[in-house]
């Protein structure tokens, strides 16, 4: 019954995530390399969630990310990350985003025919320093950067726009409603029970205001997988990486998406995301409207970390431990905020 119901809606949801990871062979990878780069190395697979994804490795040591994008991918969208990484590269140099590689006849992505005779986008960026920020401790000095790192982030994506910047995907908060079908999937009633609180809210306090809140292209996904930090100086943040969830939406869901992440294991997870607000706030404020609505958007993050894997892994059972791998860590961060007061947080 939940994988009929998951499927069903589906229907109503992002192709991109309906489309499972098409692996090209690593000598395919790094035969395109060598042709529309000039680039001779060894092509390491990587995994990714929609992406087929290499780490190109030269001969002198060198490394690029190689990525032959998820099928499903219009070319609009490709180009929007492409000149999205441009921008922020030129606005604000001092972010550490990966930076875009041209082909040999200048491009900033291109299409390939893959084996099938489908087309696919293909780009090739540098290989930003560092190690997850999930993967080593966190301190509150380290969500204060991440937090600095995501305003100004936003300031360098002020002045962007793209056609394609409107288009759905399944990450966009604004479409979360869409998602309420999806809970039948969980088999616990406590689970289901808080899940639907949370579209509860996030219906009744957010979706009235939409239109109202300021609107821009955003990241989307400041995430600890997506954050890079120093191995040997964790506070350090080495990269910002994958644009690949970018929209346009709220700036408010924004900031959401980036607190939701940063309450990691923290044994107060209020104070953790308020550690990320305070860097944050060194560069932008919320008004007071979008401040009111921050914790019922950071609860719509939540039970979409929980809801959009537990749909993808009865689509592709044979990944489910990678897709719900994080489940568990959400829950305990449910567990934790729901001891405290919703006035109080």
């Amino acid at each position: 019954m939940a994988l009929m119901a998951s499927q069903g809606a589906a229907s109503g949801l992002g192709a991109e995530l309906k489309t499972g990871v098409t692996a090209v062979p690593p000598d395919q990878a790094e035969r395109i390399a060598r042709e529309k780069y000039g680039l001779v190395g060894k092509a390491e697979w990587l995994w990714g969630e929609k992406d087929s994804n290499y780490r190109l490795t030269l001969g002198d040591g060198t490394q690029y990310l190689f990525k032959v994008l998820n099928p499903a991918e219009p070319p609009g969208m490709t180009s929007m990350h492409s000149q999205a990484l441009l921008h922020v590269a030129a606005a604000d140099p001092g972010i550490p985003v990966q930076r875009i590689i041209r082909t040999l006849d200048g491009e900033a992505d291109f299409r390939m025919t893959d084996d099938e005779g489908g087309t696919r986008g293909v780009r090739m960026v540098t290989f930003v320093p560092g190690i997850a920020q999930k993967s080593q401790p966190q301190s509150a000095l380290q969500r204060y950067r991440v937090g600095s790192l995501l305003g100004r982030m936003q300031k360098a994506l002020q002045g962007f726009s793209h056609a394609a910047a409107n288009h759905r995907i399944t990450w966009d908060m604004k479409h979360a409603a869409g998602l309420r079908d999806l809970f039948c999937a969980f088999d616990d009633a406590d689970q289901r029970a808080r899940l639907e609180r949370g579209m509860d809210d996030f219906e009744r306090l957010i979706v009235p205001r939409l239109a109202d809140l300021p609107a821009q292209v955003i990241h989307n996904d400041f995430n600890m997988e997506n954050i890079l930090v120093s191995e040997e100086d964790p506070d350090t943040i080495s990269g910002i990486i994958d644009f690949g969830d970018m929209v346009h939406a709220p700036v408010l869901f924004d900031v959401a998406v980036g607190a939701a992440y940063q309450m990691g294991d923290a044994e107060d997870p209020v104070e953790a995301m308020c550690d990320f607000l305070k860097g944050y706030r060194t560069e932008k404020t919320l008004s007071e409207e979008e401040a009111a609505l921050l914790y019922p958007a950071v609860v719509t993050r939540m039970l979409m970390r929980l809801a959009i894997p537990e749909w993808r892994s009865t689509l592709f059972p044979q990944h489910r431990d990678l897709y719900t791998r994080n489940s568990p860590t959400v829950w305990a961060q449910f567990a934790r905020l729901d001891a405290i007061s919703r006035d109080e947080a």
